[in-house]
């Protein structure tokens, strides 16, 4: 768990995973400089919780992307799971991933990487229901995005979601300084790497969206084409630091990354138009 500043949801978070039905974890948390009571409460509950709660001692890493990293680069296991500070997991969560997880391991070759991840239940910040799933709620459709080609369209495992065995840190490159988040740099590593994206289609988490989030749920129903426009130095910028970490693993050329996103849009529309679908230009 990375952690800054959190010490309004942050008690939640904890407590849905200490309520887990599976008791085979250990919860290593890093503080990135909090300012608030963030860092006090997470000493009470590893001192309260010493065998499953770990507060890891080491300077501020300066983000989200930094802070997780740094933990992966130090905490050694077999599997490893992201926690955000603000979200509500479900009782069965770890349990069913894991589950998931040992039926890909059994059905492929040994060190093989594999990210299992899920959906979301979008929240508001009292926890009152948005939306049924988040990748709906997005527009994201997993059934197109399995080729490190097709990941140009867009990052569709969210890092809270995520579980992953030992095999996919050993492929994630180092320095990711091309990277924009870890969830999306460790997905296209483990793709890369010829890897397996295992997708649970039932929501885990209840995914709370505030005025905090670093990041959060997007409706398509916002993204239509005057909304790009209005905001459309946000989208390039957005859209070429994606094509730069795509490109530090060897992705190609400008147009290829355009090609992709257009050809991914397209298999949307093929399926949806028939529903009432209005296709929305994401480039």
């Amino acid at each position: 768990m990375a952690t800054y500043n959190g010490e309004k949801y942050l008690r939640e978070q904890i407590d849905s995973i200490m309520s887990q039905s599976s008791r085979q974890w250990h919860l290593y948390i890093h503080d990135d400089g909090s300012k608030d009571g963030t860092l006090e409460l997470l000493n009470d509950y590893a001192n309260k919780y010493p065998e499953q709660i770990t507060v890891m001692d080491y300077p501020s890493q300066g983000g989200a992307l930094q802070n997780f990293m740094s933990l992966l680069e130090r905490v050694e296991a077999d599997y490893y799971m992201f926690s955000d500070q603000d979200d509500v997991w479900h009782q069965d969560k770890i349990k069913k991933e894991i589950e998931r997880m040992n039926n890909e391991e059994s059905a492929h070759a040994n060190k093989v990487p594999i990210i299992v991840y899920s959906d979301l239940i979008v929240v508001d910040s009292k926890l009152n229901k948005i939306a049924d799933s988040f990748l709906a709620y997005s527009g994201i459709h997993p059934e197109f995005l399995t080729t490190f080609n097709e990941l140009a369209a867009s990052n569709l495992t969210t890092g809270c979601t995520m579980l992953f065995n030992h095999a996919v840190k050993e492929v994630v490159r180092h320095p990711f300084t091309a990277a924009t988040m870890h969830d999306a740099w460790i997905t296209l590593c483990t793709v890369k790497a010829n890897g397996i994206l295992a997708y649970i289609s039932e929501p885990l988490i209840d995914y709370r969206q505030h005025g905090g989030n670093t990041l959060g749920a997007v409706s398509i129903k916002t993204l239509t084409l005057s909304y790009r426009f209005q905001h459309l130095k946000n989208v390039l910028k957005l859209n070429q630091k994606t094509y730069h970490m795509m490109q530090a693993l060897g992705y190609g050329s400008w147009l290829k990354y355009i090609y992709y996103k257009i050809k991914y849009k397209y298999k949307i529309h093929k399926k949806l138009v028939g529903n009432d679908f209005c296709l929305h230009s994401d480039l």
